[in-house]
């Protein structure tokens, strides 16, 4: 009989002890699902920046275009009348030049005033797009955090046992030209009109016809070499602004690349007390199968105070071969999840400057293992990508 109460109290307290570790299972798997969503959700919200940044270059470039097109012919047809105007002043060619002079002036005034009204308009379209650029650089952080906020703490999925949580950056990285955002920055005026000019180049090496190839290629060139002849008339700071591109350095001068902090979102979310909902039975089964209550203070009762935490990471990319100049010109943003790193310049440098001058120090050197666990947290982002 003794043999038997001993034996059932054990697997009662066993029982008790199972269900306690299996709420704190389910508990820990869904807080660390909380936080992968937010994560990813901030991530995917980059991504989408970082497109529709590369959807406004394009957009940039096609009204530059349109305006460079029309500044090309206005050069091309002020160069013929000059020519002709050199040929009427001789007595052979005057008779053949003066006829086509009364062709071509009409034509390269009507030219010219067509250009003069397409300027306008892509003056103040170009003012809009830059006001664009500006307003998703710094608007969508903030729409990342919301959608992290939203996607931790008001989805029936991880609520409860979820309770709130946030993403940092909170604004964005920070920028090499103060402040935070998106990591793009303003890029050289000419590269929109180059670009406008190639394109439209390409466009008519690529057309599909009879045509011979090499032709196409050879017209194809001198369009884009007549395209850069209106340049100087298009690509100036009072008519089109500047694209966008992903930036270079940070302020201290180092290079930016993909997997760096720049492109990098960590997510915490914090869960409700163990002692609310249906965990408190759990905790409470545990503490009777560990003989005693201790007013809700015991081992298991840390664990969950501990588990109330989840932390992630994810980064926003492009996803591509291409050269870094390509990066806003393509819409190839992704998102995805990345095991969590915590780079150096989140801990202080006093900390690790200790845990440097702890080792070898006789009971001080007893640091040197919680030294080791923040060396390995604290991967330095340049070594990262």
């Amino acid at each position: 009989m003794l043999m038997s109460l001993f034996m059932a109290l054990f697997l009662i307290g066993t029982l008790y002890y199972v269900l306690g570790v299996g709420d704190a299972v389910i508990y820990r798997r869904i807080m660390q699902d909380g936080a992968d969503a937010g994560a990813h959700a901030a991530s995917v919200m980059g991504a989408k920046g970082m497109n529709l940044h590369a959807l406004l270059n394009v957009v940039m470039a096609i009204t530059a275009g349109i305006l460079l097109v029309i500044r090309s012919v206005e050069v091309l047809l002020e160069i013929i009348l000059a020519v002709l105007y050199g040929l009427a002043a001789t007595l052979i060619f005057a008779p053949k030049a003066v006829p086509l002079i009364g062709v071509l002036s009409p034509v390269e005034s009507t030219v010219e005033r067509v250009g003069d009204t397409v300027e306008e308009f892509v003056r103040v379209a170009h003012d809009a797009l830059d006001a664009a650029h500006h307003a998703v650089q710094h608007g969508y952080p903030l729409l990342a955090q919301a959608r992290a906020v939203d996607a931790m703490a008001f989805q029936e999925a991880y609520d409860p046992p979820v309770a709130g949580g946030f993403v940092v950056p909170l604004l964005g990285p920070r920028l090499p030209g103060g402040g935070r955002g998106l990591p793009i920055e303003k890029d050289d005026i000419g590269t929109l009109c180059d670009r406008a000019a190639d394109g439209l180049g390409n466009k008519l090496s690529n057309v599909s016809s009879k045509v011979p190839r090499w032709l196409l290629k050879f017209l194809g060139g001198v369009v884009s070499r007549a395209l850069r002849l209106g340049k100087r008339r298009t690509c100036v700071d009072d008519v089109v602004e500047a694209p966008r591109r992903v930036i270079q350095h940070r302020a201290d001068g180092t290079l930016v690349w993909q997997g760096h902090e720049e492109f990098q979102y960590r997510a915490y979310d914090i869960g409700r007390s163990a002692q609310e909902n249906h965990w408190q039975h759990g905790e409470q089964g545990v503490r009777i199968a560990q003989g005693g209550n201790d007013d809700g203070r015991n081992a298991t009762h840390n664990a969950h105070v501990v588990g109330r935490i989840g932390f992630a990471q994810a980064e926003y990319y492009f996803q591509g071969r291409e050269d870094k100049s390509e990066w806003l010109w393509k819409q190839r943003w992704r998102a995805r999840l990345r095991r969590f790193r915590i780079s150096r310049g989140w801990i202080p440098n006093g900390i690790l400057s200790a845990c440097s001058s702890a080792r070898g120090r006789g009971p001080i050197d007893r640091l040197t293992r919680l030294c080791d666990v923040a060396r390995d947290f604290s991967i330095n982002a340049v070594s990262a990508h």
